[in-house]
Order: C-alpha cells, then structure tokens, then sequence
C-alpha cells in the first residue's frame, strides 16, 4: 500500500503525527472528529472522503467523549452533547458511518481503528496542549498513519510559525494570504465512497451518557442558548437579518445586544468560520466586489464596495480569533501571568503593593457581590446563561485586577470563572482577551501611569456609562435571571440609547 504522504493532497497544510504505509487489508478510513464537530463545511471530513476515494474504502466518522475532561461542568458537556445528537445523520447524508465512544482518546481511538480495521485516521488540528497530547497519544498506539488538518481556522495555523505581536502585525499578512489563496471559497461536502461501514452505527445516545459522568453539575446547562448545528445555523441568520447592518456601531453595545453570538457554536465545532464569513459576504455585498478590513486587500470584480459593518465583523471573526489561536498555539503560558507581555508584567510588579481601591473574595466575585453594579450584572448573566458580551469582558477582567491582592490571582481568577460558566471558555480567544485585559497581552503602554494598573489600558464604570445604556443593560439581566443586581447607584445621567429590540 501506497506511504500516507504521497496521498495527501498539497492544497492545505497537513500535520502527520504518524506516517508510513496505510493498512493494506484495510476496510476504512476513520475520520476522528475530535475539534471540528460538523459533517457539513468540514475540510478534515472532505480530507477523510479524499484519502477513502483513493482507498476505495468507506468512512467512518468517531468521537471520543472523555468522562474525566479537566474542569467539566454539566452546561459545556450538555452543550457539546447535544450537538453530537444531530451527527449521525448529517454525516448520513454524506454516506459516512458514525461511532461514539467513551473514554481517553489516546485509548479508544486505536482500538476502534483495530476494531473496524482503519487504513488511515483522520482529524483535526486542535490549538490547546490537552488536544494536541490526545493527538500525539493516538498516534503512538496506532499501527497505521494518522495525519490531521485546520479545519476551524482559515488561514491554517502553519502560516505563523511565531507568536504574532498584535493585531496590525498579522492583520495584513493573514488577509493577503486570504486574498491570495482564495480562502472563502465555499467548502464542499462531497459524499464518502460505499462500503460495508458506510452504514455503521455504532455507541450510546451521548445526553445519555453524561448521567454517569462524574462533572461539576451545579452549573446547569444555559436556559437560553440553545446547543447544536441547526441552532447555530438559525442564530447566525437571525444575526445577518437583524444585527449585521450595523454591527460596526453596535458590537460594543450591550443593551441592544450587538454580538453574533457565534462563539460558542465556533469554540464546539458545530459552525465554522469560512461558512460564517460566506453568510456574511453574501448578506451584505452578493457577487460583487468588496474591500477587506482597513481596506488592505480587494475581493470580487471593481468597483469595490466599502462596507464597514462587514468589514469590522470579518476583522473580528477572523483577524481577532485567529490571532487569539496563534497566542494559544506559540505561547506555552498562554493560560498564565506568565503568558502576558514582559512590559506588562513590570508595571504590574511595580504597583503591586499599591492600595486596592476594594478586595473581594473569590465567592463574592463568582455570585456578583461587589460595588459595581455593571460589573455584578455581567458576571450574574455569564454565570446565568453561559455568555457575556465582549466590552464587558474586558471590563470584567480588568477589575479582578484591581481588586486582588495580586495581578496573578486577578489572572488565575478570571480564568477559572470563564472557563467554568462561558460556553466559549477553555478556548483560545477567552485566554487571549484574559491576557490583554489584564496584561496588555496584543495591546500597547497606556501611559501615565495609574494606580495598581501602572500603563495598562484603563477601564472604568465612566467610561462604560458614555458607551451604552448600562441601566437599560443592568435590567435586561435583572429580568434574564428573576433578581435584583445589587451594588451602589451608578454615576451620572444614563446614556441615550438608540432604541432597538433585544436579539434573543
């Protein structure tokens, strides 16, 4: 049989964890859908279908769910869950047979190859060290290759073997590369070959299964995101119909509820970004010509259309997250205070001993118990609904600054509360936004200096009050979770703002 390398195709990056010859008694390649959880816009799956199609063997779609994952809670494994639910079938579609197993990768994922007799595994790429360990554990006890493909990003991680500085750094690279190689070019679901496995069906109703697992069941599944693929799909075009116009004005407002809300559909695997960017391109521009973020690459025929509400959202959908994905990649402390910028850490060190302006304990900040109104608000609505707008984020993060002993406690905290109540947390743009908010991680000196925050970038309840209607947003969470939102009176007159409906 012919050496997995001289089968792979040259038009992606592929990472081969395992190479040498495929099984020459092989009965199908096995498609590991361990990161990207989607049969459709899926490039491993159509890597998986290409590979078979030279095999003339059948797929055979897997995924692992790990009983012991690090911090697990009900919300995150129920959300994950019931997007698998929706598997079996979409890959039917797609002649591609289906199996679900329980357990570590690194030992359920051989023993299926073994079990159906795989030719070949195939997966996606995964940017956190705990994937990219089940990569390399699967790989050591396969006796066939394993090779593995970006599927959720679009410019594949490779482009950027080093850790990019900031935003304008990779900005232009990423879009030129965009441009260059046609990446929005729709991704195809082409069908698997038949075969006696095309039909396989095989492992327990995976809601089923949590019920013995043993996760953190005290955060409940989120009462108002729904989870899975078609939910994605639905939220994603309500968001084209009623948001994106005027994304570009309303992203930072979270009284009108300006976000996408794509991330935890992104962070699952159920939607991926090139079928985003596509539903948006076709809303807003059609076949026509457009210009890219800051104007820095062209697409389609002249003239070129301007669109800034289209522009900024690309921006955040691809230059933000990919370069979030790159920090999680090149960075080894991408998780820790010692992942942040060295001048960020120095001015911190510097005012480490400076008065707080208030202390709290971890419980207080995880129920919402401090001073600040619109601070308590947001963490009650992240801990109620698994989700928090994105300017609020960065203000969360910064007040865990100031109100710690320690500019590493502030950093530990405001991990561990992401990742136990965000759908979107454990991932890369959830550290990245840790790291710039309280570490200038991706961002610049602030100077003067200020107190405890030394020239990281400032951001106050003011500030926040001249941006959007806190009031209006303190009571829309208020009315989401059925209690008060305690705290001391807000400063000031309440901004005007422009009335609009929440996007529920």
């Amino acid at each position: 049989m012919p050496d997995i390398a001289r089968l792979l195709p040259t038009t992606r990056p592929i990472e081969i964890y395992r190479g040498g010859e495929t099984a020459a008694d092989g009965r199908c390649v096995i498609l590991w859908m361990q990161r990207a959880k989607r049969a459709e816009a899926n490039i491993a799956a159509n890597l998986a279908v290409a590979l078979a199609r030279k095999l003339g063997l059948p797929v055979v779609a897997a995924f692992c769910l790990v009983p012991g994952y690090p911090g697990a809670t009900l919300r995150s494994h129920d959300f994950m869950a019931r997007g698998l639910v929706e598997l079996p079938d979409a890959l039917r579609a797609r002649n591609i047979g289906w199996a679900l197993r329980i357990g570590e990768p690194g030992r359920e994922i051989p023993a299926l190859a073994r079990d159906l007799g795989a030719a070949v595994v195939v997966t996606d790429q995964d940017t956190l060290p705990l994937g990219r360990t089940w990569r390399s554990e699967v790989a050591r006890a396969l006796a066939v290759p394993l090779v593995a493909v970006d599927t959720d990003t679009v410019v594949p991680t490779g482009f950027f073997p080093t850790e990019q500085h900031a935003s304008h750094t990779i900005r232009p690279k990423l879009w030129k590369e965009i441009a260059a190689s046609d990446l929005f070019r729709a991704i195809p679901d082409p069908a698997a070959p038949n075969g006696d496995l095309s039909a396989h069906r095989d492992g327990p109703d995976p809601i089923a299964a949590l019920e013995s697992f043993e996760i953190d069941r005290t955060v409940p599944p989120s009462p108002t995101i729904p989870a899975g693929r078609e939910a994605g799909l639905r939220r994603l075009a309500r968001f084209v119909r009623l948001g994106l116009a005027t994304y570009d004005e309303d992203r930072n407002r979270p009284d009108i509820d300006g976000s996408s809300l794509m991330s935890p559909y992104l962070h699952f695997g159920q939607l991926g970004p090139v079928e985003i960017a596509r539903a948006c391109i076709a809303a807003r521009v059609g076949e026509g010509g457009w210009q890219g973020p800051r104007e820095l690459v062209t697409f389609g025929p002249a003239p070129w259309t301007n669109d800034p509400a289209l522009a900024v959202y690309l921006d955040e959908l691809i230059t933000q997250r990919e370069l979030a994905i790159n920090y999680a990649l090149r960075n080894p402390a991408f998780d820790r205070w010692e992942g942040i910028p060295e001048w960020g850490q120095a001015t911190l060190d510097t005012h480490r001993t400076d008065p707080r302006p208030a202390s709290y304990s971890e419980r207080q900040l995880e129920f919402g118990e401090t001073h600040d109104r619109l601070w308590n608000a947001a963490q009650r609505q992240m801990v109620h609904e698994g989700f928090m707008p994105n300017r609020l984020r960065m203000y969360w993060a910064k007040q865990l600054l100031l109100w710690t002993e320690r500019p590493e406690d502030a950093f530990a905290i405001a991990v561990r509360l992401n990742d136990r109540y965000e759908l979107d947390g454990r991932d890369p743009n959830g550290y990245s936004g840790i790291a710039w908010s309280i570490g200038g991680r991706h961002d610049r000196p602030f100077p003067p200096k200020k107190p405890v925050l030394g020239i990281i970038r400032p951001m106050g309840l003011k500030g926040m009050m001249g941006k959007f209607d806190v009031p209006a947003y303190i009571a829309h969470v208020e009315r989401m979770t059925g209690g008060t939102v305690p705290g001391d009176p807000l400063p000031g007159p309440k901004t005007a703002a422009r009335q609009r409906p929440l996007l529920g």
